[in-house]
């Protein structure tokens, strides 16, 4: 039906939004389809985020086939739904008889499908990120137009199909060749953790570690990770990598049941129910390890959808983990929005930590915010704590927590159990 349909694009003209009147037309066919049968009607929007980027740095012949090969991979995944192109980066799906539950779940699956999907272009693999927004169809009221409207903002509210920035097809190539670099490094298994410790102000012992991402490369040098993050997370890696990091994390907290750890995950891997589905099994097998487990997420990742992130936060601690909010300071979190995500810690961001000794404004604005989180019951953390007096000064102001390389920098063995699985670098 997908080669049908997309030639009819041009003939049919275009409807609502942009979309072909064809599409739209198939939906009140569907709805009348569900009617007669007395069974629930659904649509997916499915949108391939980074196509754009694709069609930049490989040439939009490349793009094509890699839409004609994501259209083979979906309708598999949907045999007697109808999958119609109704964007050059977007596939409608069509469902008559699905329960909402089967739908949440197709679409996890769908996407999960198209993040383990690869193409083979001249200049290496190339991996899709996906996003999917559902509806499903009531028996009276909304009209079909209304509805996909709705879709339409849930797709468009957590996507970014714009090219990021003015660069060059090659630089965008070059992206895609270090995100299959870390992609490969998972497949071999290179992944591991370095830990560093965060001090508690008032007695100078480690409250617990956090685990940071590092790389062995083929000749077996640990680097980090930081810097490839962002580029993974247009690529569509982090979920995976912030998995396989959880699972580290959990085979480390059950082997001590002294030791703490933090670690990080990316605002697409709080989409993520499978990463969810891995802490819940985690926590309800091994029940000691949720309380020795912090979750930072980071402010500017409210921005996105406060209601989500909220409601993520709520899902972690409801399986007795906690929550640290990252960078903080960097944004622009209210009362309100901090009150609605109920965390445990908030981490000050670093760069206000840096120079404070030099700048009065840095310190009235440490002060104002460690105020603000004590006025919360919140535990405050400082980031980036480089030497012994900007320590003091944070110890006066009244900080819970100390972490940066006064302390110690990220270790890439165990310093708790005085032994190294694997060496330093």
């Amino acid at each position: 039906m997908f080669g049908r349909h997309a030639s009819q694009a041009g003939a049919s003209g275009l409807g609502l939004c942009g979309y072909p009147h064809y599409f739209i037309e198939a939906l009140f066919r569907l709805d009348e389809e569900a009617r007669q049968k007395k069974q629930p009607a659904s649509f997916v929007l499915l949108s391939i985020d980074n196509l754009a980027m694709i069609m930049s740095g490989y040439s939009m012949s490349v793009a094509e086939a890699v839409m004609v090969e994501i259209a083979d991979t979906v309708r598999a995944a949907a045999p007697d739904a109808p999958v119609l192109r109704v964007q050059r980066d977007q596939f409608g799906v069509l469902f008559v008889g699905m329960h909402e539950a089967d739908l949440v779940r197709w679409c996890s699956e769908i996407e999960d499908a198209i993040r383990a999907y690869s193409y083979s272009s001249r200049y290496g693999e190339l991996h899709c990120l996906s996003s999917t927004a559902w509806q499903m169809m009531p028996e009276g009221g909304d009209h079909i137009e209304e509805l996909l409207g709705r879709a339409i903002v849930k797709l468009t509210e957590g996507t970014d199909n714009a090219p990021s920035g003015d660069i060059s097809g090659a630089e965008r190539r070059e992206e895609m060749g270090i995100a299959n670099y870390l992609g490969q490094a998972v497949k071999e298994n290179r992944i591991r953790l370095a830990f560093q410790p965060i001090i508690e102000a008032a007695t100078g012992k480690i409250a617990h570690y956090e685990a940071l991402l590092r790389l062995f490369s083929e000749d077996g040098k640990i680097s980090s990770a930081g810097t490839l993050i962002p580029i993974a997370e247009r690529m569509g890696f982090i979920p995976m990598i912030d998995k396989l990091v959880l699972s580290h994390i959990i085979t480390e907290l059950r082997g001590d049941k002294n030791v703490s750890l933090a670690c990080n995950v990316s605002n697409l891997t709080t989409q993520d129910a499978s990463w969810m589905t891995l802490l819940k099994q985690a926590t309800d097998e091994t029940p000691d390890i949720a309380p020795r487990l912090i979750i930072e997420i980071t402010e500017t990742a409210m921005t996105h959808d406060l209601k989500h992130m909220a409601y993520f936060c709520a899902e972690v601690q409801a399986q007795g983990c906690l929550i640290a909010l990252d960078d903080f300071g960097s944004g622009y979190t209210s009362f309100r929005q901090l009150k609605a995500l109920s965390v445990d810690y908030v981490k000050i961001d670093g760069a206000f930590i840096k120079d404070l000794t030099d700048n009065t404004d840095s310190r009235f604005f440490v002060k104002t915010l460690l105020d603000f989180t004590r006025g919360f019951g919140l535990k405050s953390v400082a980031e980036c704590v480089e030497n012994g007096e900007i320590a003091k000064m944070l110890m006066e102001l009244g900080v819970d927590y100390l972490q940066g390389y006064y302390f110690g920098k990220p270790m890439n063995y165990r310093k708790w159990l005085n032994e190294g699985e694997y060496a330093s670098q």
